[in-house]
């Protein structure tokens, strides 16, 4: 498999999950939304990207001898909770609309329940001038619709990785994809831009323990995404950071793998620009940041190896759960 076709691969699945955030999609629905509705709205896909960047770190505790490696793919994924897709919406206390002042909780709801996030369903939801307005004209017309989501049953994440054996019973582990220009298809425009460094270090503790019945071994890793614009603006950057030990046992062909890890993913949205119902003016908004929920993990799987191709899944039993597959060549 060459990494070539690894870092094609990988940046087309990146942008099935990105082209809304590279495109003006995502930035027509955030320009809805400021404070904390931002935050609610973006939370739940942003979440489940920082779950999957910290996801299919390894597939065995058996590190490689000097110079051995493998290099492969990793598809990660998390499918999104009820909760995941809807939140409540909290406008303002008053909207001008057709030169007329509104106040909430008189003329229209305060809170819209069940408004989607950026995973939910492909419409907004509608809020019209109650019928007990003294506005009369304006009873029943919607003055505000909320952001729209984009229906996603799940939310992927797929990344080309590389790991080689190093002295001393270390491992180095590598992802990355250079700054890519990708088109959503092979006759449309480009869509924008994807960046994409990893880069994490294993170490053996089985060595140090006599006829130990299995392979034990720790890691750390720390990754950074970036998506911009075709102009170079950034639109969007996440990070992740990830450490903890794994065990594995092999059975002849097979490898039975799991572990713990603590991790950390955190995500920054650039200044963006909001239309604000309240005095019906578009002003420029500072950016904000978004931490994932998954602060630690247990997780377990299976590797089968066939001569020097290897295939793996493995589920982690998290706040947000994540399952994974990876497909690669081996050399020991």
């Amino acid at each position: 498999m060459k990494l070539g076709r690894i870092h094609a691969v990988a940046v087309s699945v990146l942008f099935l999950t990105f082209t809304a955030i590279a495109q003006d999609d995502l930035g027509k629905q955030l320009a809805k939304v400021a404070g904390q509705n931002a935050v609610s709205y973006v939370s739940p896909l942003l979440s489940g990207l920082g779950a999957d960047l910290n996801s299919g770190l390894y597939h065995s505790a058996d590190l490689h001898e000097i110079l051995g490696f493998d290099v492969g793919v990793k598809l990660s994924a998390v499918t999104p909770k009820d909760e995941d897709k809807v939140f409540d919406f909290v406008l303002p206390d008053h909207i001008t609309y057709s030169g007329v002042t509104l106040q909430a909780g008189i003329d229209y709801d305060k809170v819209i329940t069940g408004s989607p996030t950026a995973l939910g369903e492909k419409s907004g939801r509608e809020v019209k001038v109650k019928s007990t307005s003294s506005f009369v004209p304006l009873r029943g017309q919607t003055i505000f619709t909320t952001p729209q989501g984009f229906n996603l049953k799940g939310v992927p994440l797929i990344v080309p990785q590389a790991a080689v054996g190093l002295p001393l019973g270390f491992e180095v582990i590598g992802r990355f994809i250079p700054t890519t220009t990708v088109p959503p298809s092979s006759y449309g425009d480009p869509v924008g831009k994807v960046s994409f460094v990893g880069f994490g270090v294993r170490h053996s503790i089985d060595q140090y323990i006599p006829l130990c019945p299995i392979d034990i071994a720790v890691h750390f890793m720390t990754q950074k995404l970036t998506i911009s614009d075709n102009d170079d603006n950034k639109i969007l950057s996440g990070s992740g950071i990830a450490y903890g030990a794994e065990v594995s046992k092999s059975l002849a062909v097979l490898t039975l793998y799991g572990g713990f890890q603590i991790e950390k993913s955190s995500w920054n949205i650039e200044p963006y620009r909001f239309s604000d119902p309240s005095t019906n003016t578009t002003v420029t908004l500072d950016g904000f940041s978004v931490d994932g929920k998954n602060t630690s993990r247990f997780h377990a799987g299976v590797r089968l190896l066939l001569l020097f191709v290897n295939i793996h899944a493995d589920y982690s039993f998290a706040k947000q759960p994540v399952i994974t597959a990876g497909v690669g060549i081996t050399f020991r």
